[in-house]
């Protein structure tokens, strides 16, 4: 089940971080923490994940994985247990991942995407693992990148909106969709053709999508950087709205969602650099 960090990609810099060297971090989330000095090129992000979508704290010991400019994200790699981390060059247009929490040195590398494009993670067939793609932006092309290496595209939304991706029906195939900022937004495209589209949160909150109580479906969600708080919309894409949220890290961080546990619910995870 797909998981994604959607902010906005920075450009420049380096990408032979991920093989670089790690970092000691603590679990904690105080900033004032010191913490040992980076040398060139060697991983810079710090990621504190939490198993609980109710809780404040970090329940995976903290780890160092990628750095500027590379984008963070998330996925279910080898279809074994839950989602663990990745990251997007957006120099050399390649994703570096890893299928476990030790941060470091990424174990697979795909070359894909050209500039300009935004990373997207999804379960494009359904079984059960995550592959990437890109979004982009100027067209609002979405390009799926199958295990072997075929791509399949979907242009949906309009240009230079925020990409979404999520299994917004449950049957195990991740669609697209679209969050437009301005008018905090989100236009979904169900599996059948059809689309679905409401206003939830406020303008250019982050958009988030995950399974948030486990019923095989994503849901929308959103978190307010003014205030470090993780809203999850449990009611999906129903009209009636039911949303349930925790203040999770400290204002300046970067947030992801994913299934850390593999129990088929996604928590919350920032990212500090």
């Amino acid at each position: 089940m797909r998981t994604q960090l959607l902010s906005q990609l920075i450009t420049g810099g380096v990408a032979a971080a991920v093989a670089a060297a790690v970092i000691a971090v603590p679990n904690v989330f105080s900033k004032d923490t010191t913490q040992v000095a980076a040398p060139a090129a060697v991983c810079t992000y710090n990621w504190y994940l939490s198993n609980s979508r109710t809780s404040g704290t970090a329940t995976i010991p903290a780890f160092a994985y990628g750095n500027t400019p590379m984008l963070p994200l998330a996925g279910n790699w080898d279809g074994v247990g839950g989602d663990t981390p990745g990251a997007y060059s957006p120099d050399d247009h390649k994703f570096f991942l890893t299928n476990n929490f030790n941060g470091g040195v990424g174990q697979v590398t795909i070359a894909f995407g050209n500039i300009g494009d935004r990373p997207i993670v999804g379960d494009w067939d359904g079984d059960g693992t995550d592959e990437v793609g890109t979004y982009t932006p100027s067209t609002g092309t979405f390009t799926k990148r199958a295990a072997n290496g075929t791509t399949a595209t979907v242009v949906y939304g309009g240009p230079y909106r925020m990409p979404l991706i999520g299994d917004w029906n449950g049957d195990g195939v991740d669609d697209v969709g679209v969050y437009r900022a301005a008018d905090a937004a989100f236009d979904l495209k169900l599996a059948d053709g059809s689309t679905r589209s409401f206003v939830y949160g406020d303008a250019y909150w982050k958009p988030l999508t995950g399974d948030w109580n486990g019923d095989g479906r994503d849901e929308p969600g959103l978190y307010n950087p003014a205030n470090a708080t993780f809203y999850f919309r449990m009611s999906g894409i129903d009209p009636t709205e039911t949303t349930e949220k925790i203040r999770y890290g400290d204002t300046g961080d970067r947030p992801l969602v994913g299934d850390w546990d593999g129990n088929r619910t996604s928590s919350q995870g920032i990212i500090r650099s």
